[in-house]
């Protein structure tokens, strides 16, 4: 008699719960998707939010996403330029016979100074560009996540 009312119990929770689950709205990068995996115009999304949302929520998170994925791309070359500059300025300090001194090396030949101040230069900003990237983009996604979510808080599925 225990295990049928624990049985009985568990069945409703279940019936409880799957009376208020919602159609799930995704988001695909910058767009919310429906349920059948169809991106949302900008008119039916700003139907189903709302136009405050839209204007004030959706329009600013797509910014913030699309400039965090430039960003981080952006990043990524610069710190391949400037880990290419480093290389080349010890590739030009070995040629010279300065064998591992940099100082003596920056001191005497002005190209491997250069080679090796814009390779620390572009590698600092690349990571400065990808930190502020990860930051945005996340933020964005966040953003359009909320937004997925209120996209199919109207609607429930009974059973």
């Amino acid at each position: 008699m225990k295990r049928f009312l624990i049985l009985c119990g568990l069945v409703a929770a279940l019936m409880c719960l799957a009376q208020n689950a919602n159609a799930q709205y995704a988001r695909k990068g910058a767009n919310i998707v429906d349920p059948q995996g169809k991106v949302l115009s900008d008119k039916s999304l700003a139907e189903l939010v709302g136009n405050d949302i839209y204007e004030q929520t959706v329009i600013g998170a797509r910014k913030q996403f699309k400039a965090g994925k430039k960003l981080i791309t952006g990043g990524i070359i610069g710190i391949g330029v400037g880990f290419a500059g480093v290389v080349a300025a010890a590739v030009k300090m070995q040629d010279a016979g300065y064998e591992g001194d940099w100082e003596a090396a920056i001191e005497n030949d002005p190209s491997v100074a250069g080679l090796y101040l814009l390779g620390a230069g572009a590698t600092s900003l690349g990571c400065s560009a990808v930190s502020a990237g990860i930051v945005l983009k996340t933020i964005g996604k966040k953003r359009l996540n909320w937004v997925a979510d209120q996209c199919g808080v109207g609607i429930a599925l009974n059973f």
